[in-house]
């Protein structure tokens, strides 16, 4: 028989609750017999028990031994709050999860590159500082740097165009990560109207998140507004609201919107349809391949349009989309993505490739990519 240990069920508790799940229910996850969830939920496992406990929790195996929970995360760097007084409260749990998640991602790949002596970025932090260069000029440079030319025109549903422009980033050496939970816990979504987004700009490896609990039309603009962060030089939470008082996230609304859509060739085309604004909204949507959303913002990025007509075609998109999902689980049609593709998303293609390769030569235990990419070593054969 199996050694119990007596641990702090306070502890037990905190680690239950980052799952999303008090200690019984969670418990409960774990085993189905009534006396094992008994002796968990007061404290007494086996070392089995809490190797168990620990994976599934996502919390590292040493800290289940602690008397008292550890004290609240502090990002390694100064994380600077962009949002405005309309979001002036203190981020909350599941944002400081998640960041804490994705620096220690973010880090783990910048110690890496230097490990092979790769070269610093170019372009993060290009204009950090100089006040006077205009966005559209910032705007041609990420154009640029990431081949945007390479996909316009091409017949793209919104969702594709914004994997595009992920992969654009990946090749460019950015990491894109994208997710709608803390980690793999499903009770704990993420809230876009705290965030949609942040980045951390880092000359090695520059990494943005993409809050996946937002319309992905939105996400396309958000991922743009990360970009010229990153070109900016600058870390920290975003407010890409149209509404926002702050003059850096102004600033790179405006880059972002010229990064989607050029003004000079929007002007254009704006005044060459003929009809209603929606009439010309929809003509550009099928034109630039960004969605009627993305368009409706450089609309009013450029006073083509008022900020309510914005607003209610943002609600009126965000409800197609809920009813689609209402849709699809009625119908039990909702997509069941394989592990080869949410792997990647959730961990950005590029450090979930570099991951496999070491595993995959014997450079890198399948425990240690289990931690990282937060999943089974069982289940990462898949993308070995």
């Amino acid at each position: 028989m199996q050694r119990t240990l007596q641990l702090s069920i306070k502890t037990l508790e905190w680690a239950a609750s980052k799952a999303g799940s008090s200690l019984p229910e969670f418990a409960h996850m774990l085993y189905a017999k009534d006396e094992t969830v008994s002796h968990i939920a007061s404290g007494q496992l086996t070392i089995a028990q809490i190797r168990k406990f620990s994976e599934y929790a996502k919390i590292p195996f040493g800290f289940l031994f602690l008397e008292t929970p550890p004290e609240r995360y502090t990002p390694d760097r100064k994380l600077v709050d962009f949002r405005t007084a309309k979001h002036n409260q203190p981020l909350s749990e599941n944002f400081i999860d998640i960041y804490k998640d994705i620096e220690h991602k973010q880090s783990w790949y910048r110690d890496y590159l230097l490990s092979v002596d790769a070269a610093k970025l170019h372009f993060v932090g290009k204009y950090r500082g100089n006040e006077t260069i205009k966005p559209h000029d910032i705007a041609e440079d990420i154009r640029k740097t990431l081949g945007l030319a390479n996909i316009a025109g091409r017949k793209v549903n919104p969702e594709d165009y914004l994997s595009m422009l992920s992969n654009l980033c990946e090749e460019a050496g950015i990491l894109v990560f994208k997710n709608s939970v803390v980690v793999n816990s499903t009770k704990r979504k993420l809230d876009p109207e705290e965030f949609r987004g942040f980045v951390i700009s880092d000359e090695y490896a520059p990494a943005i998140f993409i809050n996946g609990s937002d319309a992905k039309y939105a996400n396309i603009f958000t991922l743009a507004h990360e970009l010229a962060h990153i070109w900016l030089g600058e870390s920290g939470v975003s407010d890409v609201a149209v509404s926002s008082l702050n003059k850096n996230e102004i600033r790179c609304n405006a880059i972002a919107a010229e990064v989607l859509v050029p003004q000079k060739d929007f002007l254009r085309d704006w005044d060459s349809i003929d009809g209603e604004f929606r009439d010309k909204i929809s003509a550009l949507n099928r034109r630039y391949k960004v969605s009627e959303l993305v368009i409706a913002r450089v609309a009013l990025t450029n006073h083509k349009i008022l900020q309510q007509t914005y607003n209610d075609i943002y609600a009126e998109v965000l409800e197609r989309v809920r009813e689609k999902k209402r849709r699809d689980k009625e119908s039990e049609k909702e997509l069941r993505l394989p592990l080869s593709v949410t792997v990647p998303i959730k961990n950005s293609r590029r450090l979930t490739r570099t991951v496999a390769e070491l595993v995959s030569s014997g450079r890198m235990g399948p425990s240690e990519a289990s931690i990282l990419l937060n999943a089974s070593a069982a289940k990462l054969v898949s993308l070995i």
